[in-house]
């Protein structure tokens, strides 16, 4: 499994959606083509922004083209393969197109399936708190087996995209202003309910485990105190025809911590 985290700055929810789009759109072809193109117009929809704020739309393909991400995988031999790159090799907006391209190496990671989770980009779109989006896509490559395992704090952290030291440099403020409100709003906005364990040194939290369950109501669930505790908005076409807009299909290429 890849897990991949910036280095350079921290990407917004809005860079986050353009990325994993992106990559939606070219998935299929990332070893036949290097460049891939998609419609401006397209973008800004399934983004969520309007078509004529390219300002947002530029600034955003902006940092993807400079933020570094680094990812370490494990070989067959038991090695680690470790690396670093920048998201996009190259990004044009021609006229109402957009054209981008990966840099070789991640190309080749990208592309591998076994990598990676499916991360619908409708339910994407629903999220408000990055940090929430983060955890959300960081547990992904874990759903089938409904466990995350325990992972240390500091581990979870640079996942979820908490800058080291600061007001979260203690567990209770990371717990109160960053797990459990992110925990909520995933709960409220995906079709999957999450709980969380902890694993404690004496009195320090020093691990977390993230329990993945399927929702399967229609409706949001209320706990007796009344907070949300889980939703499911079902759009999908069971059919298997395309009634939806292209942004509303399913994403088959994101990848769980990818960015």
């Amino acid at each position: 499994m890849v897990q991949v985290a910036g280095r350079t700055g921290r990407l917004t929810n809005l860079q986050r959606r353009i990325g994993n789009l992106l990559l939606q759109r070219a998935y299929d072809g990332l070893l036949l083509h290097e460049a891939h193109t998609l419609r401006l117009a397209e973008l800004a929809e399934c983004a969520g922004v309007g078509v004529h704020e390219q300002g947002a739309i530029r600034a955003a393909l902006r940092q993807l083209r400079s933020i570094a991400i680094e990812w370490s995988v494990p070989g067959a031999d038991g090695r680690e393969r470790w690396g670093i790159s920048s998201m996009l090799a190259e990004v044009q907006v021609d006229g109402e197109d957009i054209v981008y391209s990966y840099p070789p190496i991640l190309r080749s990671l990208l592309c591998n399936p076994e990598f990676f989770a499916k991360i619908d980009l409708r339910v994407q779109k629903r999220f408000s708190s990055n940090y929430a989006l983060n955890l959300y896509e960081s547990c992904q490559p874990f759903r089938a087996a409904g466990s995350t395992g325990f992972l240390p704090v500091e581990a979870w952290k640079r996942l979820i995209g908490v800058e080291e030291g600061g007001a979260y440099a203690e567990f209770k403020n990371l717990n109160r202003k960053i797990i459990k409100p992110s925990l909520e709003e995933i709960n409220a906005v995906s079709s999957d309910r999450f709980s969380v364990r902890y694993r404690k040194e004496g009195r320090r939290v020093v691990a977390l485990c993230f329990d993945i369950y399927k929702n399967d109501s229609r409706c949001t669930e209320l706990s007796e105190d009344g907070s949300v505790i889980g939703a499911v908005l079902d759009e999908k076409n069971e059919s298997g025809a395309t009634l939806t807009p292209p942004c509303e299909q399913e994403n088959t290429g994101a990848a769980g911590g990818l960015l």
